[in-house]
């Protein structure tokens, strides 16, 4: 079993990947320094079981891209314009949260890091550690079951019609 002491080695590394990947998610230097230090106190914490992983590095991103969705949900409000009231704002953002939050994980992440965050498609692939196909794949299948849950009409980039 590995110690403190690869910890330490492994310090330095692992938060200059958790910061780069923090900043081109979040685009914000301090926001992205805030992620990357809670995303290598969370590695801390569990050194003893992810020291072993094969893809130590694999895990940390990924820690750092949940934690990055977290930040965005919690700051980002979507901007309502025309008639609709304060309440009908309230329910569509529960009832997209929900649809959100019945799909599989994998394609809640694309759909997220791609639509909600504005990550490109390959971003969005060196994001969750798979290839741009899988995420077209990802993003295709979860919209389908989107616009089944939400309507035919439902478009996955929030624009206005």
């Amino acid at each position: 079993m590995r110690g403190d002491e690869d910890f330490d080695a492994a310090f330095d590394r692992l938060l200059g990947r958790a910061y780069r990947h923090a900043l081109r998610m979040v685009g914000d230097r301090t926001l992205a320094e805030d992620l990357a230090a809670e995303a290598l106190a969370r590695t801390y914490a569990r050194w003893r079981r992810v020291s072993r992983y094969d893809h130590l590095d694999a895990w940390v991103l990924r820690v750092v891209t949940n934690l990055a969705i977290d930040a965005f949900a919690k700051r980002q409000v979507p901007s309502v314009e025309g008639t609709v009231t304060p309440e009908d704002a309230a329910v569509l953002r529960v009832t997209l949260a929900q649809a959100l939050r019945a799909l599989p994980a994998r394609q809640r992440d694309a759909v997220v890091l791609r639509y909600l965050v504005d990550l490109s498609e390959a971003d969005v692939a060196a994001s969750l550690g798979v290839k741009p196909g899988t995420v077209k794949s990802h993003l295709h299948r979860a919209v389908e079951q989107l616009r089944r849950t939400l309507g035919p009409s439902f478009d996955p980039r929030f624009e206005e019609a």
